[in-house]
């Protein structure tokens, strides 16, 4: 089917693939297989990159390194709470598979709220000093004042972007393995309308395997949706949606809501144009981690989308 060029806009390299983590928690081999699979499959155009810690870049095998080349190469986003000590693990990787691989993206959790600025200039000078091209995103772990220092973490960021003239991120984390492990949607809310009044991209991770909020069995409780959360997210920053629409939104379980036409996304009465979309997507937000490709994917043929 032809697709839409909304849809085309939207899921543009949306999903960077977490085969590694759970709930999927896959080995090395079949991770980076499956990896392979999706950037020659006909959907490689919403697949953007591989997610692994930089610990286990050594489990990759030179075998493995067989499926990638200069024109589908493994397009890394590299975990890493420490780079700057750690970045010789990565660099020499990339050296071994300079024709094979790509070092795109870097995520971290902030440890210390108090150094974290120091740490963002140290790891802007690594970038200049060894010329590498990676965009780092950020998440605050959970903790009882998690909405302050999220805001504090934003206003580092945003204020270091201004003087370094640099892209820096926020991660926010939207679900888990565990019930508990989902924020409830005011904490989504806050960082999105937060990083929109910082000029702070994000990416999102954990609990986002399909597009719109649903009950799950799995985990005994309701997932967001990446309609949800992307449309929902456009739609706050064009709008200048109050905490309490955009609340709405997130928790919206109706698929009919959100709309889908050949020239605009949207949410009931609310949308955004393709260009609206294009930038966004490109400054704002900018994609989400996931164990699953398949699951996605599926609920989108369902919808007649895809």
């Amino acid at each position: 089917m032809k697709r839409l060029a909304s849809l085309q806009y939207f899921l543009d390299k949306l999903i960077d693939y977490a085969g590694l983590f759970p709930p999927a928690k896959l080995e090395i081999q079949p991770s980076l297989t499956n990896y392979a699979e999706y950037i020659h499959s006909t959907d490689r155009w919403i697949m953007s990159q591989f997610i692994i810690p930089v610990s286990r870049l050594h489990e990759i095998s030179s075998d493995l390194m067989k499926k990638y080349s200069n024109l589908s190469p493994l397009r890394l986003s590299i975990i890493s709470t420490d780079i700057c000590n750690e970045i010789d693990i990565a660099t020499q990787f990339l050296e071994k598979y300079e024709n094979l691989t790509i070092f795109t993206g870097h995520e971290s959790r902030i440890s210390d709220l108090s150094t974290f600025s120091q740490h963002l200039l140290d790891v802007h000078q690594l970038r200049k000093n060894q010329n590498l091209d990676f965009i780092s995103f950020y998440e605050v772990g959970p903790s009882d004042n998690w909405a302050s220092q999220m805001n504090e973490a934003v206003l580092k960021i945003s204020a270091f972007n201004t003087e370094y003239e640099t892209n820096i991120g926020f991660k926010l984390r939207c679900g888990g393995v565990e019930a508990h492990m989902f924020p409830p949607a005011e904490d989504i809310a806050h960082a999105i309308l937060a990083c929109g009044e910082a000029g702070v991209s994000m990416k999102f991770t954990a609990g986002l395997h399909h597009p719109v909020r649903h009950y799950s069995e799995s985990v005994k409780t309701k997932m967001y949706g990446f309609f949800n959360i992307f449309i929902g997210g456009m739609i706050a920053h064009k709008f200048k949606l109050g905490i309490e629409t955009l609340i709405t939104v997130l928790l919206d379980e109706d698929a009919e809501n959100f709309k889908v036409d050949e020239n605009e996304l949207g949410w009931k009465n609310y949308s955004i144009s393709n260009f609206e979309i294009q930038k966004y997507r490109q400054e704002s937000f900018i994609s989400y981690g996931s164990c699953s490709f398949d699951e996605p994917r599926e609920d989108l043929q369902k919808l007649g989308l895809l």
